[in-house]
């Protein structure tokens, strides 16, 4: 068994650490993943220059994000937004309604959200109103309101659909 090895984390890095952080980690994944893709460097290589600078950026684009992060909160939270779906029986739809669906829900408001921000435990497959969460940033959330309404409501249910069909078929007969 190998150690691990030290390495300076040069972008965030999920569920590992953030840019400028020290973090210890197998071999196999700092020769495989993190250094082929220039999310880090091998501490021992790394100047102290170096990392103080990248520490330095860290931070201030930290401080950046985390302002942006909560002005976007002040217009996004509370923010209603209507996705209409394909609905089968009764309340039920026909799909589901899901991180996607949300996304470009939010891109028609106006807001740009990363579909990694946005926080469901489970996909919508009924009519209604759903809280759901954006993560915008470490500590920084928004919650608003996801309405999922009927596409075509005065369109026919599938019960509709097969009684009439059958009642045309008997008709024929």
């Amino acid at each position: 068994m190998g150690k691990n090895v030290e390495v300076l984390l040069k972008e965030d890095v999920l569920k590992l650490g953030s840019m400028g952080d020290i973090v210890s980690v197998r071999p196999g994944y700092a020769r495989n993943f993190l250094l082929p893709h220039g999310k880090a460097i091998p501490v021992g290589q790394a100047a102290k220059r170096q990392i103080e600078l990248l520490r330095e950026q860290a931070l201030r684009r930290q401080a950046e994000m985390e302002g942006q992060a909560l002005s976007q909160k002040k217009q996004i939270d509370g923010l209603s937004v209507q996705i209409a779906a394909k609905v089968s029986s009764g309340r039920t739809l026909f799909g589901s309604v899901g991180i996607r669906e949300i996304v470009v829900a939010l891109d028609k408001s106006g807001f740009t959200i990363d579909p990694k921000q946005v926080h469901l435990h489970e996909s919508f497959k009924t009519l209604g109103t759903y809280p759901v969460i954006i993560r915008l940033f470490k500590g920084v959330d928004a919650t608003i309101e996801v309405e999922v309404v009927d596409a075509d409501p005065q369109g026919s249910t599938m019960e509709e659909v097969i009684a009439s069909s059958a009642a045309t078929q008997q008709a024929e007969s």
